[in-house]
Order: C-alpha cells, then structure tokens, then sequence
C-alpha cells in the first residue's frame, strides 16, 4: 500500500477510479471504509488502519484523500497541487501545488485570489483559472478548485490546483476539428449544449437555436427515456455500452436515426458528456426496404427463386410447400428439373440458356407437384451479374393454373357456341329431321373430338336417325325427357357422356347423346340443353310444315275431285229434268223408273265424296287410313 489513497466517489458514493489501494474499483466507500466523525477531523478505518480523511466536492461527486495518521508527509506524492488556506492564508501546501505556481506561489496577484476564497466559497465549490507566466516566459493555465473542509481538526479551505495548459491546446484543437467533422459533434452539461457542431444544423436549426434549447428535446419521445438515463450513468461515472442507436426528429418532422458514441469529460474544468452522432437514417431506411423484399419473398402469393450459375436452386420462399408440395429443403441444389413436366424440359433449357447470355425472359410451363399432380406456371427470370459476369439467376412463378383452365372453358364454351350458331343456320335451312340431326353429329365430332349419335322417336321406338348408331341404354333413360350426363355403360366407354332430349312443349322427338365428352361445365351442359329444346324446335316445324303441304294438297286434290263430282252429278240431274218434261208422253211410270236410276247414281257419286271427305280427315289428323 502506498503512503496515501486517492478515490473519485460519483454522486452515489461509488468508486469509480482508486489509487494507492487494488480492488477498491467499483465498490461502495460506506461498504469499505467506517467513517468516524466524533473528532473535528473525520477518520476512516479500514482493515484496522486508520486513516485522515479530506474530501473535495465536486458536481459530478467526490475526490477523497486518506492519509494514514501521523503522516501528512505522504501529501507531497500526490499527482494533483494541494493546499489548505485558513484566513486568507496558506497554512499548508504540498510539493506539486509549490512546483505548479513556482515564483507565482509568492505573488500579491495569488495571494489576493487565495484571500478573496472566504467570501467567493459559501457552500459550494469554487472554480478558476489562473494565468502565470513560468520561468521561462510561457503561458500557462492553472485550473484551481475550492471548497469548505477540515485541517488537523479546524476548519479550512481546501484548495487543488492543475496544470490545464494542455487542456487548453486540446480543447482549441478539439473545436476546431470537429467543426469540420461530417459527423454531428457535441458536448452537453448542465443538461445544455456546450459545444455543437454545424452538421447539427442538419435537424433544421441553427447554431443559435440550439444552444438554447433542451438537447433531449430533440429525441423522439419514445426514446427520451433511455438517452436521458444513458447521459445521467455516464455523468456519474458507470459504463454505457456504445454506440447506442436512437432517433431525433427534426424541425419539420423527419424522424432520423443516429448511433451515439460518448463518453464522460471534463470540459472547462468541469464534468460533461461528449459524443458523436452518426447519421443511420439511410441505413434504416435500407434495412427497413430489405425487411419489406423479405416480408415480399416470405409472403408473396407467387413463388420466388434464386438459382447460380448452373440452374440449382439457392433460395426459394415458402409459396414452394403450398402450391406444390415441395419444402425449401427438397428443392435447395436441385434444378427445376425436379418440378418439370417432361415433356416441358426443353422450355426451360432454352430459356435459362437465354438467361445465361444475359436476357431477361418470360414463358410457360407445366409444373408438377409432388402428389404428381400437373399446375401451368407463368414465369419471369433475369440474370443476376457479379463482376460483369451472369454468376446465376433470380425470378417469380406465377401458378396460372386457373387463368388456363378458365381459358380451356371460354375456348370450349366461344367453340360450342359457334356450333349452337351454325347450327341454328342449318335449322333455317334444312327441312329435314334426318339430315339435320346427321350434320349436328358431324359438327360435334369435328369440334369436340368426340362420337355422337341422333335418334328420333316413334310413339315409343327409338329410330336411328344417324347411321350405325349402337345401341344406347343412355338414350332409352332420357326418352322421358330429362338431361343426363353420367357413365355410360356400352364396350366403347370411356368416360362421361351427355344425352339430350330433343324435346319442345313438353314433347319429346328424339335423343342427341355426345360419347365420352368428358368433362363439362354447368353453363356447357345448359347451352347443349338449349340445342335440344332447338332441335325439337325443328323437328316439331319441319312435320308442321309436312303437315301443311299434305293438307295443301289433299284439299287440292278435294277440288278436283269436287269439280268432278260436280260433272258427274250434272249429268243424272240433266237426265232427271228430261224425263220429268216427256212425263206425258212416255207414261208417268216409265219416267219414275228412269228417275229412281239416276237418284241411285247420284248416291254413289255422294258416297264416293263422303270417302274422300273420311281420308282426308283422318290423313289431316296424321293417322293411317286402315
């Protein structure tokens, strides 16, 4: 142990710097040391040594001398001027304090400053400067502190004096620096701006504003706090971890973010907080557009990849598990190949080749998922260059697996409805049920790629009105007039078939049937419904239209025979009429006789015409004549 020990106390009685005694650093005085205050001067004990105690306040705590009874001498080997004024006069002062004033020490300029100390003292610490000239013509600056204590029992005035001369250069030197720093410099105490530099003018004020405000004004208030109790720890000498990052906002409102690096100083001979502030806000916003691409890559509806040079995959975001089934770790140093269609390898061969000479392209595949179902994609892939060379490859794949599906249905429903269109032309244009309904079949084996087959029916008989039509239970079952589209159940099935009726106003005319359609929508199957109701239409007009000519012509036929008739009944009446004038002549008897012949004759020419008025009849009402 050395002949003194020297402790800097902060405001909490810590021990934040020791000399003359290990391990004390960090430890509290009253934890180590009992004081004794029942003598004028206070003693401090610790392991059994006793030791005289001085302590000089400061704002930012304490400097405590012990020094071990009955040796004052060890006063000399302090690092620091030491002196005890009592009445304006020095009564003690230790080699440093005598060797840092030098001829000064004897100076009525000093010495009227030391006697000047009772009233300047009150109950505080008392801070100056004194400028002496040394031996040698230089200039220099002491920085002397006072303040009220005990001397061998009495009252005094305890006084430490340093050479700040130093200080002073360092200081100029420091403001002139970092008024040229491109990072914001400063220097707060008293909870005031003691220093600033111009890049602080970067918030929007001026050098002049700021020194008049509240530094911590200028922080956000969600960060207040903690910048706060951060500059009080430092004043009182514990560790901060630096840099710390937080944010100020400006005078018109923007939020900027800045890393903090301080540290505790004596400015002008009293404690302070300097720091520099880094302007993070670029950075931030970086980050904050990197956090938002990942949240884009980890969240996007679509999937993303990366691949290197040779097409393997390097990343790929979670849309990978959903729509396809494979986790990121089955696809990672794998090719597409493992998500390609076969035949659809080649697509992708070409255009990662393209991408390779550094173009951008655009095409589309089929994807297949892990349960081997097949998906169609959309894909956009670029190059990605390092050091001038395409070094791998980046893009987004779009499942358009429904925009195709959706497709396919519009294309079948535009062709179906093309048919319906030509169709409903050849019913104006037709005038019979055969022929019409042997060219719909045709039609839909041309566009549909399918067999299909017509029958017409006959009271309760299906007649085939197309050529080598099978048998067909699928047909019998919708005689009732009722839509189908199930299995059906003949050698050459293989998958679904629609049968419908050709029907209108409740009568049934025949059975369309479309073999092995397949697959069909709602609205497909309801405009094929509507075709049959087209047909019955014109199966049911085309017999009207057989019926009016047969009609047309049987009464054609009536007036010939009408007109016949008539010749024919002219010629009995001529014959009656005669007979009736020769009545005398020839005796009434005779001429009754010839007259009942010619009555005969006229009743079979009126039954000849009662015949032909029954076959019309029943001709009209489309019977058979039996």
């Amino acid at each position: 142990m050395s002949q003194f020990i020297l402790l800097k106390l902060n405001q909490r009685g810590k021990i934040i710097d020791v000399t003359g005694l290990p391990g004390l650093k960090g430890k509290y005085f009253h934890e180590v040391f009992t004081v004794e205050n029942g003598t004028a001067s206070p003693v401090a004990r610790y392991n059994g040594m006793s030791f005289k105690m001085a302590k000089v306040d400061f704002d930012d705590g304490q400097v405590c001398v012990l020094i071990p009874e009955q040796d004052e001498s060890c006063l000399d080997y302090l690092p620091i001027g030491l002196a005890v004024v009592r009445d304006g006069e020095i009564v003690y002062s230790n080699n440093m304090f005598r060797e840092l004033l030098g001829e000064n020490y004897y100076s009525e300029r000093f010495s009227n400053f030391i006697r000047s100390l009772n009233e300047k003292i009150g109950e505080g610490v008392v801070r100056d400067e004194v400028a002496i000239t040394s031996e040698l013509g230089e200039e220099r600056k002491l920085e002397i502190m006072a303040s009220k204590g005990y001397y061998n029992g009495k009252e005094a005035i305890l006084c430490t004096l340093r050479d700040a001369t130093r200080d002073r250069e360092f200081e100029n030197l420091f403001l002139t620096l970092t008024s040229k720093a491109f990072v914001v410099v400063y220097i707060i105490q008293d909870g005031k701006f003691a220093f600033v530099n111009e890049m602080a003018t970067g918030l929007g004020y001026s050098i002049e504003e700021l020194y008049r405000m509240n530094p911590f004004d200028l922080v956000h208030p969600d960060d207040k706090e903690q910048v706060i109790d951060n500059y009080v720890r430092r004043l009182a000498g514990e560790h901060v971890e630096v840099p710390y990052r937080f944010r100020l906002v400006a005078r018109d409102g923007r939020l900027l973010y800045v890393d903090a690096i301080a540290a505790r100083v004596i400015f002008r001979g009293r404690p302070a907080v300097m720091g520099m502030l880094i302007d993070r806000t670029d950075e931030m916003k970086n980050q904050e557009k990197l956090k938002m691409y990942e949240r884009f890559f980890r969240r996007s509806k679509d999937m993303f990849f990366i691949l290197d040079r040779y097409g393997r995959f390097i990343d790929v975001n979670p849309r990978y598990a959903e729509i396809l089934g494979y986790a990121k770790e089955d696809l990672l140093g794998r090719t597409s190949r493992i998500i390609a269609h076969e035949d659809d390898l080649e697509i992708l061969r070409e255009n990662f080749g393209k991408v390779l000479r550094g173009e951008s392209v655009k095409f589309s595949f089929r994807a297949k998922s892990r349960d081997g179902g097949v998906r169609f994609v959309e894909v956009v892939e670029w190059p990605v260059f390092k050091n001038g060379e395409v070094a791998g490859a980046e893009g987004v794949i779009r499942d358009i697996t429904d925009r195709v599906t959706t497709e396919e249905e519009l294309k079948k429903k535009n062709q179906l409805l093309r048919i319906i269109g030509e169709i409903n032309e050849l019913i104006l244009k037709e005038r019979d049920e055969y022929a019409l309904l042997q060219k719909v079949c045709r039609f839909f084996s041309k566009i549909r790629d399918t067999d299909s087959w017509t029958w017409i029916l006959d009271g309760n008989r299906l007649i085939k009105a197309t050529p080598l039509a099978p048998e067909c239970h699928l047909a019998e079952k919708t005689k009732d007039g009722v839509l189908r589209f199930e299995d059906c159940h003949c050698p050459l099935s293989k998958a679904k078939s629609l049968a419908v009726p050709i029907r209108h106003n409740g009568n049934v005319f025949g059975v369309l049937v479309l073999c092995n359609v397949g697959s069909l929508a709602e609205d497909e199957m309801t405009i094929i419904e509507e075709l049959g109701i087209n047909l019955g239409f014109a199966v049911s007009s085309y017999r009207a239209e057989r019926d009016r000519k047969i009609a047309f012509n049987l009464l054609l036929e009536n007036l010939k025979q009408l007109e016949s008739l008539a010749d024919r009944l002219r010629n009995p009446v001529a014959i009656i009429s005669g007979f009736l004038e020769i009545k005398d002549d020839i005796g009434y008897e005779r001429a009754f006789r010839e007259i009942e012949n010619q009555i005969e004759r006229i009743n079979r020419i009126l039954d000849d015409l009662r015949l032909q008025e029954t076959l019309t009849y029943f001709i009209l009402k489309g019977e058979k004549y039996k």
